[in-house]
């Protein structure tokens, strides 16, 4: 093999390796949550909190995986998703565990368990080959779910944000916090607007490539059929 084809392969190996290692970790923390009931709230923190906060902390691999060109989404808006989700396991759930007894972290990580499920499936099955044909359904989820999950997540985010302002305020010791969180409550409508309005594209992208898909497959088996005439 020459160099390109070499780094091709290899790099290849590693985003294979990197989607099937972090399918399983969101597995796994949907699962505990899933298993916990709803009636358990205040105690799923204590369950996967830890574990939450490595498994998104290592997600900033993902804006160098950008940045670096291994893998084609932009770098502003991964950028963007990742550091939101790092503000929230470690300025909020984490300095302000107090906060995550409320259906909001449950509701965060449910819709960020699911979307991470199904996106990573989506990159393997993409990574290794497979035919869209025998995976329809992942596709189906990734270009569907998110008018639901995106909502879900962004609000309960939103919540916990409030919360941790409504604690910082009570301590002036905090008040650098409180201040960071107001900012957040500003920030954070426009930011899901424009993540939101981002994956609405990529399913429109999606849609219009399976619509000339099939449309040149219709144009050449209509050429085929001429000439067998």
């Amino acid at each position: 093999m020459d160099r390109a084809t070499t780094i091709a392969f290899y790099k290849a190996k590693y985003l294979l390796m990197y989607n099937v290692t972090s399918w399983c970790a969101w597995a796994y923390v949907t699962y505990m949550v899933a298993m916990s009931g709803t009636k358990e709230y205040a105690g799923n923190y204590k369950l996967i909190g830890d574990y939450l906060l490595l498994v998104q902390s290592c997600a900033i691999l993902e804006v160098f995986h950008a940045m670096f060109g291994l893998v084609r989404s932009p770098v502003a808006t991964t950028a963007m998703q990742v550091s939101s989700r790092l503000i929230m396991v470690w300025l909020v759930c984490d300095a302000f565990p107090m906060v995550t007894s409320s259906w909001a972290y449950t509701g965060m990580v449910v819709a960020w368990g699911i979307t991470e499920i199904v996106r990573y499936a989506y990159y393997s099955m993409n990574l290794i080959g497979v035919d869209n044909d025998y995976y329809w359904f992942v596709t189906f989820c990734r270009y569907h779910f998110f008018y639901v999950l995106y909502p879900l997540g962004a609000y309960s985010e939103y919540k916990l944000i409030q919360a941790a302002l409504e604690v910082a305020k009570l301590n002036p010791d905090q008040a650098g916090y409180a201040t960071m969180f107001r900012v957040f409550t500003w920030v954070w409508p426009p930011a899901f607007y424009i993540m939101y309005t981002h994956m609405q594209k990529q399913r429109s992208k999606f849609i219009m490539s399976g619509a000339l898909d099939a449309k040149e497959a219709r144009e050449s088996g209509a050429v085929a059929e001429k000439k067998g005439n």
